[in-house]
């Protein structure tokens, strides 16, 4: 399943694809500009609902620097994972399709302060702040808050700059904006490179 058509989501999606014998799911715009020669692709389409195997999954628009890119409700027995990474703004939109979940993965890109006195170049930091670039750790916390209800068991925070953050900075963030919920969930954070999970439900 692929988001967008950033390297960074896509890179081995061919070869995992072939190896596996299995299609790539994205966007017309997500599959026009990815490497997947000799790999099948199935076309999802934003706001429509599909089933693959035991999962039924909904993509929604994102805005972001890319061709079409989406973000992802998933439901699998009755429990359903909201994923949204690779976005610049909280759109109302995306609070709706991810409210509800039980389990939350919420890109936690940039500390602010960081990422203004840090060594990118200006356009560049103008870009990741922009409406379609990435969310910062206050962003992840509003929309970890605006999106939780009582249903929602952990939020995981994701997609986290090398060079602009910290696991600690992204945590206390989002903890602390959640401290006005009524709900509190389990906040996890995912570092660079690293892989999280698996997670149980219920």
């Amino acid at each position: 399943m692929l988001t967008h058509e950033h390297t960074d989501h896509t890179r081995g999606a061919r070869r995992f694809c072939l190896e596996y014998g299995i299609p790539a799911y994205g966007t017309r715009g997500t599959i026009a500009l990815t490497p997947l020669e000799g790999v099948k692709s199935s076309i999802i389409v934003s706001g429509q609902t599909f089933q693959t195997g035991h999962f039924v999954v909904r993509p929604f628009k994102v805005r972001h620097l890319a061709a079409e890119p989406v973000a992802l409700s998933v439901t699998v027995s009755s429990k359903r994972i909201g994923i949204a990474s690779d976005l610049g703004s909280i759109t109302p939109n995306v609070v709706e399709e991810m409210s509800e979940s039980d389990l939350m993965f919420v890109e936690s890109n940039y500390d602010e302060k960081m990422l203004l006195s840090g060594d990118y170049p200006e356009f560049l930091k103008r870009a990741i702040k922009g409406d379609h670039g990435h969310l910062s750790n206050d962003d992840a916390g509003l929309l970890s808050r605006k999106a939780s209800s009582d249903r929602t068991e952990r939020i995981v925070l994701v997609h986290l700059s090398r060079d602009n953050n910290t696991p600690q900075k992204a945590l206390d963030a989002v903890e602390a904006e959640l401290e006005q919920a009524k709900h509190k969930p389990s906040v996890e954070v995912t570092e660079h490179g690293s892989s999280c999970g698996p997670f149980r439900l219920g």
